[in-house]
């Protein structure tokens, strides 16, 4: 069975720059014999983390973080659980991440609390700006996903600073990265696929019961 990579588009727009750069990226991994699938934010519709952890941890999980039938977020969770590397990919708004993608790493909370749902599955990182930003974008996606266990492949962080072009493809440098980040994303997932990581156990295990009469240190 070829590999499948999910690619996550966390802009408003389903034609924009964001978009492009993926479909680059996605392309190459096609190229590389993979099966791949976009998935666009925006037909998705979920509200944000209500901060379960922080109450009881046990109650933040991937059965439990559903805020309803119309939360699009559990149809989602299935498609990153079911990839075997995905491309996560945002517009740069201020700076920063797209207010999507911002939620979006925030509910994944639920996918790594119980056990890391996506550890050691390989990622690529893309970043679309106006103008600055993009390296900022990337970083923030970087270590909340690596702390999921998601692994960067090699060459796998992609920004582009448009600055009024109309094509993306006007820079041949950017698409030679694109093409790159997407081959290794699939040379990566071929070598770790079946590959049993260590992992911690959930942190909230760690907070035993006090025994009665067994003063606290």
């Amino acid at each position: 069975m070829s590999l499948r990579v999910l690619g996550v588009n966390a802009s408003a727009r389903t034609d924009g720059f964001t978009a492009e750069l993926l479909d680059e990226v996605l392309e190459a991994a096609r190229r590389r014999g993979a099966t791949t699938e976009r998935l666009d934010l925006v037909r998705y519709p979920f509200p944000f983390c209500v901060g379960n952890y922080s109450q009881d941890p046990t109650s933040c999980g991937p059965d439990t973080c559903v805020q309803g039938p119309w939360d699009g977020f559990g149809k989602i969770a299935d498609k990153l659980v079911q990839a075997d590397a995905v491309v996560f990919a945002t517009p740069v708004y201020w700076f920063s991440v797209s207010a999507r993608m911002k939620a979006l790493l925030e509910r994944m909370t639920s996918m790594e609390n119980q056990g890391l749902l996506n550890l050691g599955k390989p990622m690529v990182l893309l970043a679309v700006a106006e103008e600055e930003g993009a390296s900022q974008a990337l970083s923030q996606m970087l270590l909340p996903l690596s702390y999921m266990g998601f692994v960067l492949a090699p060459l796998g962080l992609v920004y582009a600073h448009h600055r009024g072009a109309v094509s993306l493809k006007e820079n041949t440098e950017l698409m030679e990265d694109a093409r790159i980040a997407g081959e290794n994303l699939v040379l990566m997932a071929e070598r770790l696929r079946g590959t049993a990581f260590r992992e911690p156990l959930p942190s909230y295990q760690y907070r035993l019961p006090r025994l009665p009469g067994v003063a606290a240190d």
